[in-house]
């Protein structure tokens, strides 16, 4: 298994959708960034300012990280981990 590390804080998780197709959300309590080693298997998307990560029961959430989104491209680069 690969790993990366990241500072990040937790933003949003995405439930699913409910019966008229809208997405359900809960926002999570705003916290301070903190370092965390992720399985890259469980990294679903970056964007300029979100982790999308898969997680248990069958939800997403987005995680706000640190740097940008060249530094993190930059790194799966470096690892092999990106297709050009």
């Amino acid at each position: 298994m690969k790993y990366i590390t990241a500072r990040v804080r937790p933003e949003k998780v995405f439930h699913g959708y409910d019966k008229d197709n809208q997405i359900i959300t809960s926002q999570l309590p705003n916290k301070e960034f903190v370092e965390k080693v992720i399985r890259i298997d469980r990294i679903l998307s970056f964007t300029e300012n979100y982790i999308f990560i898969e997680c248990p029961h069958e939800t997403v959430q987005t995680w706000e990280y640190e740097g940008s989104l060249e530094d993190i491209k930059s790194r799966l680069r470096d690892a092999d981990l990106l297709i050009k």
